[in-house]
């Protein structure tokens, strides 16, 4: 399903494909979140591996990938690189780096210690990424002046918003499910949120108020009211919302 000019959402996973590219695009993977939980007194399943490596493989399977972007927060652990972080990184990179050509990521604000993981793996860790007319940031930044003043790219793609939407009916809420949002920035181009892969990353609902957002780009620079929700989920498939401001009862 194509959502912007050369962008597709690859089946019903969390992830985006820049076909010209033969870009892969994921985020908020979040690895190590059980074992930042863990050390908080926390101890929940360790599903967060497993279901990163799922859907890589499901999506390589689906789409011809020469380099897969991962645009922040490929870690969780803010303080350090956790002993079983690290080791789950490695696993991630492991499987990646012998299957395409390059592996970027686009750094988060959870990616901090990242790159001692580069001494012994081959990715690159940027701050922020143009394929093309595609600007790909992480999104707990404004924007800065530089990229506002850039005029040569047309679509925007962030992350750390982790989207997702409550529906419900006269009866009450049919569910909760991750989201992509598609939109516009006040300037006419385009804006792509994407919804987080990681299991525990929720997300935060969706709503027309602006302060329930976290990334300052959709707070200060998107127009909230047409910004349109695409449920991807392995159950209910891709289902295309109409624009926010068409779903206040709905929500």
């Amino acid at each position: 399903m194509e959502i912007s000019d050369g962008v597709e959402i690859v089946s019903e996973l969390p992830a985006a494909y820049i076909k010209q590219h033969k870009a892969l695009v994921i985020a908020d993977t979040h690895i190590g979140f059980e074992e930042d939980m863990a050390d908080k007194g926390f101890y929940i399943p360790r599903f967060q591996l497993k279901r990163v490596l799922d859907i890589l493989e499901k999506a390589l399977n689906l789409v011809e990938v020469d380099r897969v972007i991962i645009a922040g927060d490929f870690k969780h652990i803010f303080d350090r690189l956790g002993r079983i972080e690290r080791k789950e990184l490695a696993e991630v990179l492991m499987f990646l780096l012998p299957r395409v050509d390059e592996v970027i990521v686009v750094r988060g604000n959870h990616d901090n210690y990242l790159v001692l993981m580069q001494r012994k793996y081959n990715f690159k860790l940027v701050n922020e990424l143009q394929l093309g007319d595609i600007l790909i940031v992480h999104g707990h930044k404004e924007l800065a002046e530089g990229q506002r003043k850039n005029s040569s790219w047309r679509t925007l793609i962030i992350a750390h918003e982790h989207p997702s939407i409550a529906l419900r009916d006269s009866i009450g809420t049919i569910g909760r499910f991750p989201c992509f949002l598609v939109g516009n920035l006040r300037d006419g181009r385009r804006v792509i949120t994407l919804p987080a892969v990681g299991i525990y990353q929720t997300g935060s609902k969706v709503t027309l108020s602006r302060d329930t957002y976290l990334s300052p780009i959709l707070r200060d620079e998107v127009i909230i009211e047409e910004l349109r929700p695409i449920i991807v989920d392995e159950e209910v498939g891709v289902f295309e919302l109409p624009p926010l401001a068409e779903l206040l009862d709905f929500m």
